[in-house]
């Protein structure tokens, strides 16, 4: 209705990435005062990125702005605000509907309001959040798709079927990078903190006093081992790390006389203010210079399919500008947005015989030409594609995405293939 401007996803994204930085500046100046929200704001965007998941115009920028809302109305609702349980089931059931990966959380504070036998609360909680991933799923299976959304079965480990399989995903994930950068030193110095602090303390006590960060740690650990947690996937873990850093340091502040809390606390805050710095050192030259030059490759591959296989089906790697630009049937070999790749991967994880797998599907789809990142695919490409051209990107970090290999189909298609980059280049390229 509005047309396919570039302009729009960017816009709500700013939108949502204003809304986040103020209500979640605003928030920590209610609840500790000036001081306390200006080292937040200082932190929020290295820890969190948001300036850059604004630009970048994701869903990750909407998904951190419901977390700021649940944590504004889960305070609320600890003091005893009358209309902020049903604020908070509203903002759980939107967190269901944005991002599968809200899940982990969903299923975290459920988990909590049962320990502190808040049954019914925890019942509708899980009703509202799990609602719209049911109704997705029911959806999804009477248009002829899968329960789960393609991206979660082609990125995430949520099929595994058996102990053994768990157990090889755990080992895998607790002997990680990301879980040695990321969670352990987070869940050590919390936890010593949560133990010397509340030490003579009921379990029930600690649970009300510290449901939040609970939680948190909880969906943590639900991402580690089910998502992805690195780059963008994890922005929406550290921007509520980052309430839990300001509560902790109100602690530290307002504790006078040394003791083990208070030095646990101290080396709580001082890794995520040394880990959000590092991160913004690390991830922001790949995340800026990746995305820009993808974004710029997607566009102009957009702009080819749309002058010389408008209305073609067309095998990529992935979904995203060309089918947003333009008229065409995408076969999406990672799996993204094709239903049969996902269903594949899904059932079979090995890869083994993909080549072939695509080969015969490209050809049922009727596909006249394909074009992908090789490094995705190494060994994977069908025999009988022929490989006409090739488009090299600049200044790539990433060793994964440095080319854009063409392919005909079928040998017929190869003269009007080569001849439509020799003209596009020529034509659309700078020089």
């Amino acid at each position: 209705m509005l047309g396919d401007s570039s302009y729009y996803p960017l816009f709500i994204n700013l939108t949502f990435g204003v809304l986040t930085s103020f209500y979640a500046a605003h928030f920590v100046f209610l609840q500790y005062g000036k001081k306390f929200a200006l080292f937040f704001a200082l932190l929020l965007q290295p820890f969190a990125m948001i300036y850059l998941s604004s630009i970048l115009g994701m869903e990750h920028t909407l998904h951190m702005f419901l977390i700021v809302l649940f944590f504004i109305f889960y305070n609320k609702l600890a003091i005893g605000s009358l209309n902020a349980f049903s604020h908070l089931l509203i903002v759980v059931f939107f967190l269901g509907a944005v991002r599968f990966e809200s899940v982990f959380l969903i299923s975290a504070v459920v988990f909590v309001f049962m320990l502190q036998k808040k049954f019914k609360q925890g019942l509708l909680m899980g009703i509202a959040g799990f609602s719209p991933i049911i109704i997705y799923g029911i959806y999804s299976l009477l248009m002829g798709g899968l329960f789960f959304p393609n991206s979660v079965l082609v990125k995430g480990n949520f099929h595994v079927s058996d102990v053994e399989g768990l157990i090889v995903i755990l080992k895998s994930r607790f002997l990680s990078m990301d879980y040695i950068k990321y969670l352990l030193p987070f869940s050590l110095f919390y936890g010593m903190y949560v133990f010397y602090r509340y030490r003579n303390l009921k379990f029930q006590s600690v649970l009300e006093r510290e449901a939040l960060p609970i939680i948190i740690l909880l969906t943590s650990y639900g991402q580690l081992i089910f998502g992805i947690m690195t780059f963008r996937y994890e922005n929406y873990l550290m921007i509520a790390y980052l309430f839990i850093v300001v509560q902790i340091c109100d602690f530290y502040v307002k504790t006078s006389d040394f003791s083990i809390p208070k030095l646990f606390a101290a080396l709580f805050v001082g890794y995520s203010v040394v880990f959000g710095l590092f991160k913004m050192y690390w991830y922001h030259p790949v995340l800026y210079t990746d995305s820009k030059n993808l974004y710029y490759n997607q566009y102009k591959l957009a702009e080819f399919l749309k002058k010389y296989y408008q209305s073609e089906t067309v095998v990529a790697n992935d979904i995203g500008a060309i089918t947003y630009f333009t008229n065409i049937e995408v076969l999406d070999m990672y799996g993204l947005g094709s239903t049969e790749v996902a269903q594949y991967k899904y059932q079979n994880p090995l890869h083994d015989d993909f080549s072939y797998f695509m080969g015969k599907l490209s050809a049922s789809k009727k596909a006249r030409i394909a074009a992908i990142y090789p490094e995705w695919f190494a060994g994977q490409v069908p025999k009988n594609w022929i490989f006409v051209g090739r488009w090299k990107m600049n200044d790539f970090r990433n060793p994964n995405i440095r080319y854009v290999n063409f392919y005909a189909v079928t040998k017929s298609d190869i003269p009007y293939l080569r001849k439509s980059l020799k003209e596009f280049e020529y034509n659309y390229f700078p020089r």
